[in-house]
């Protein structure tokens, strides 16, 4: 949702107020008050009211619809579903049915944005289709050829915050209940008022104006069609740092949805990563701080985004471009469109179809942040922060990410937030930067919801609380971080049951996180958990692939393993320390790295303190070293 785009209602009371609210604002045909049902009179099918087979506007992988056609049952059941979990959506040439009998485990985090207004246009039918893919179809049908002669259909939006999972890549595999059918997960939704309404073609109108036209307005004609939800005043009262929509402003106006991807295939074997590569996953945020991302295409094939719509590249003065097609972004951000530029920004930085250039990209960037593209802000604040391709500044790439944050990017919030609590360009404030971070999970950050864990569970800035660590650390191991996946088999390891941690570890492993990998090889080893002939297995992928000093100090003292195992000195010393403090684990890791780097005495009285201690691996190394 580019530069504005996870729970709904607070109950499932208010959820009922809400269906009954937006259900007494719909009119459709002569009558003030018409039912909801006029909106698409006997559902008909493309082909039947418009005389066009071939025409087909669903997305493949990603796509970003409006949803201010959809009934109010239908929305809330939608509403409901992203209550109750991560909601399921059949996306089709027909349009996009939810799966309410199919779930994802998840759930949806608020975060605010400055207030944005804008008015949508969509003066052809198949501009209806392609953006309302739901009732779209009818609507264009009910309006008639006046749709793009004298009328269009105007959608008036206020625009206050998202509401955002961080679940990304997901297969059929992850799918829980009836689901046969399921084309896409809804990611997020941009929340806050909105009102769909017929209009006059020449007639330029503000958001005011067409939320102000009211029902007798339209009543003189059976093919106007109105459909509102959310009071534009209930909006005024939300800000960039609220917790939660006004009571009257939280409707979904458009969705961001992901394709679900096909069942997992076997395991292939895994590649080495290159010499010089860092190890994933380390410093969740800190390994995004350079990454430059590439927005996503919002729109079916054939269609551009422009004017918060998609519709043919012959309709767009300028239009979003394509992200790897640097000609078109070209063109498009010579024109003017500044998600273009940020687009072609990010191909120069890349080096994606033209040579690496960081200074061309920066200047690109900030292009398109002064032209309103947030993303190319946080982009910008990244090149900034490491000095590529712009002076080395922490300092303005905290302004930077601050304006993003402050625009509902959920990034921008996390990256702010571990400038923070580093103090990294700014003055360290934990707890500022922990309520930063809440504000990025919330908005789908899982690096955001990964370094609040951690904080949490340390007591840095907030209180210490174990469980609401656990609470968020699986928000970011649903998402896409291994390292919250290995911390949140910690919190279980420490808690008492090793099983759920296996699983957590086991999951983290998968991803070739090296600490994760030891630690499961270390639960095998100390049997556990089953299989312990796994555990040669995994430290053999920690070391080589995770590249875990750890792992191959193991299979070197309990495997006979030949390769080398340097130390890693910070490490060790905090696993000295920590031994010394009485924590048996760290003693049997302590143990493990002297007796690797030769010094086998001290190493072997770490691991007989560890087994004394009740550590089941330092008693497994001990009987095991070669």
């Amino acid at each position: 949702m580019r530069g504005m785009t996870g729970r709904m209602g607070n109950s499932t009371a208010k959820r009922v107020m809400v269906v009954v609210a937006s259900a007494s604002a719909i009119v459709a045909g002569c009558a003030p008050g018409g039912a909801a049902e006029k909106l698409r009179p006997a559902d008909p099918t493309a082909a039947a009211a418009l005389g066009d087979k071939g025409s087909c506007h669903a997305i493949e992988h990603r796509g970003e619809p409006l949803v201010v056609d959809w009934k109010p049952e239908h929305r809330g059941d939608l509403e409901e579903a992203m209550h109750d979990g991560v909601a399921v959506v059949r996306y089709t040439c027909d349009g996009i049915k939810l799966m309410k009998d199919c779930r994802l485990e998840g759930s949806y985090g608020f975060l605010g944005m400055t207030r944005r207004e804008q008015v949508v246009r969509l003066e052809s039918a198949d501009e209806v289709r392609a953006n309302l893919p739901t009732l779209g179809v009818g609507i264009a049908a009910k309006i008639g050829g006046e749709l793009g002669r004298s009328s269009t259909l105007d959608v008036a939006l206020v625009m206050i915050g998202k509401r955002r999972t961080t679940l990304r890549d997901v297969s059929a595999d992850d799918l829980k209940g009836s689901c046969e059918g399921a084309t896409h997960f809804v990611h997020g939704a941009i929340v806050g008022a909105f009102v769909m309404e017929t209009g006059t073609k020449g007639h330029v109108r503000a958001v005011a104006d067409v939320f102000g036209a009211g029902v007798d307005a339209k009543s003189d004609s059976a093919r106007n069609v109105r459909n509102q939800d959310g009071d534009p005043k209930d909006c005024a009262g939300a800000a960039p740092d609220s917790e939660k929509p006004p009571p009257q402003c939280g409707a979904a106006v458009r969705l961001e949805m992901i394709g679900i991807l096909p069942k997992k295939a076997p395991d292939k074997a895994p590649v080495a990563p290159a010499a010089d590569a860092p190890p994933p996953d380390a410093k969740p945020v800190q390994a995004k701080a350079n990454a430059v991302e590439v927005p996503p295409e919002p729109c079916p094939a054939g269609l551009v985004f422009t004017s918060g719509k998609c519709t043919a590249p012959a309709n767009a003065p300028s239009f979003q471009c394509e992200p790897r097609n640097f000609a078109q972004c070209d063109e498009q951000c010579t024109k003017g469109n500044a998600g273009s530029c940020g687009a072609l920004g990010a191909l120069y930085a890349h080096g994606h179809g033209v040579a690496r250039d960081a200074a061309k990209g920066a200047t690109l960037f900030k292009s398109a942040c002064d032209g309103g593209d947030v993303p190319s802000c946080v982009n910008l604040g990244r090149l900034t922060a490491a000095g590529h391709g712009a002076t080395k500044d922490a300092a303005a790439a905290a302004k930077l990410y601050e304006k993003a944050c402050k625009d509902g990017d959920a990034s921008g919030c996390a990256l702010l937030g571990a400038a923070l609590a580093s103090g990294d360009g700014v003055t360290k404030d934990e707890a500022k930067a922990a309520a930063l971070l809440k504000q990025a999970c919330d908005g789908g950050s899982d690096a955001g919801c990964t370094l609040l864990g951690e904080m949490t569970r340390d007591g840095r800035g907030v209180t210490r609380d174990a469980k609401r660590a656990a609470d968020l650390f699986l928000r970011a191991c649903q998402g896409s971080l291994a390292s919250a996946c290995d911390a949140l088999g910690e919190l279980r390891e420490t808690g008492g049951d090793p099983i759920a941690a296996g699983i957590f570890y086991a999951r983290a492993c998968g991803q070739l996180y090296g600490p994760a990998c030891t630690n499961l090889a270390r639960l095998e080893h100390a049997g556990r958990v089953q299989p312990a002939g796994d555990a040669k297995r995994h430290f053999e992928t920690a070391c080589t692939f995770g590249r875990d000093n750890l792992a191959c100090a193991a299979l070197k003292i309990a495997f006979g393993g030949a390769g080398p195992a340097f130390p890693d000195v910070a490490r060790s010393q905090r696993w000295a320390a920590s031994c010394d403090a009485g924590v048996a684990r760290d003693c049997a890791s302590s143990g493990v790295m002297d007796i690797a780097s030769g010094a086998k005495a001290p190493g072997m009285a770490k691991l007989e303190r560890a087994c004394r201690m009740g550590d089941a691996w330092g008693c497994a190394l001990q009987k095991s070293v070669h």
